[in-house]
Formats: C-alpha cells, structure tokens, sequence
C-alpha cells in the first residue's frame, strides 16, 4: 500500500479509523520510550510483526549486555508522516552494536 498522501496526522487518524494503520511508539514504551508527539508515529498493521522482531532483538540484546544505548533512524518518503523505513542501531557497554531495518511500505 502507498501511504505517501498522508501528509497529517488527521490523516493518519483516520487510517487508523479504518484499520489501515495503527499507533506506536518509535522507541517502545518497553524500552522507556515517552508517549509524547515526537515519539508516536503510524504504521500499517502488518509491519507490527516485524517491529515487535526488532523489539524483542533489542531486549536480548539487553538481557545479554546490560545497559545499551538506542539510535531509531526514521525514512520516509516525500511528505508521508508514515516512516517507509525504521532502522534501530543498538549499541552495547563495549561498543559492539547491532543494525535491525524494519521496512515499513
């Protein structure tokens, strides 16, 4: 599906009416992401899977490293406020770091 037209969130919105997209948090509220307007963003619903794969990477991750930090690198296309891409660099204490691309549309 080509989200490129939704352009606001009152578009955004209304997908989400309709069962196209649904709302998340960028960095996951697992992770100590807020639930303010920077951190909140669409996504139809079949890219949950893939970001819950990413999320559940990120927490071994975590569990096997400890402290990490988190970098969510957003793409997007023309004026669309739907990400086409979320990239997530995690990087452990010893300056390792992992990569996990979700694409989104």
């Amino acid at each position: 599906m080509d989200f490129s037209k939704v352009t606001s969130r009152a578009k955004a919105q209304a997908l989400v009416a309709r069962g196209e997209l649904v709302k998340i948090r960028f960095v996951p509220e697992r992770f100590g992401g807020p639930g303010d307007r920077e951190n909140t963003g669409y996504v139809p619903p079949d890219a949950l899977f893939a970001l819950d794969f990413a999320h559940d990477r990120i927490s071994g991750l975590i569990e096997i490293e400890g402290a990490i930090s988190l970098v969510v690198d957003l793409d997007y296309r023309g004026k669309s406020i739907v990400p086409s891409r979320i990239v997530y660099i995690a990087k452990d204490k010893s300056e390792g770091s992992i990569e996990l691309v979700v694409d989104i549309w």
